[in-house]
C-alpha cells in the first residue's frame, strides 16, 4: 500500500469517531436523565435508564478505541469492526446494507493485507 492508509479505512475511522461521539453524548443524557428520574421518585425506572445510559456510554468509548485501531491499521480493530458489523446486520434495512458494505470492505484481500491479516 506504500505507507498510505486505504481511503475506505479512513472513512470507516471517521464513521467510528462520529458514532463514538453520539454514543457518549446519548449515553450521558440517558444516565443523567435516569438520575433525575430517581430524584423524582421513579427509582426503578431511573436506575434502569441510568444503566442503559452507562452501557451506551461504554459502547461509545469502545467506538473511539476501534477508530484509533482502524486509523493505525491494528488487526484487533478490524476484528472488532467485523463483530460490530455482524451485529449491525440486525438493523434492517439501513443497518443491514451498511453492515454488508463494511463486511465486504474489511474482507477485501488488499484491506486484509493492510491490516496484516491473512
Amino acid at each position: 500500500m506504500g505507507g498510505e492508509k486505504p481511503t475506505g479505512t479512513v472513512v470507516l475511522t471517521v464513521l467510528y469517531v462520529i458514532e463514538g461521539l453520539f454514543g457518549i453524548a446519548y449515553g450521558a443524557m440517558l444516565a443523567s436523565g435516569g438520575g433525575m428520574m430517581g430524584f423524582a421518585g421513579m427509582g426503578l425506572a431511573g436506575s434502569l435508564l441510568a444503566g442503559i445510559g452507562a452501557i451506551v456510554l461504554i459502547i461509545g468509548l469502545i467506538d473511539f478505541a476501534v477508530a484509533y485501531g482502524l486509523w493505525n491499521l491494528r488487526p484487533w480493530a478490524r476484528t472488532v469492526a467485523i463483530i460490530f458489523a455482524i451485529i449491525g446486520l440486525l438493523g434492517f434495512p439501513i443497518g443491514t446494507i451498511i453492515s454488508i458494505i463494511i463486511l465486504w470492505y474489511l474482507f477485501k484481500p488488499e484491506i486484509k493485507e493492510a491490516f496484516g491479516v491473512q
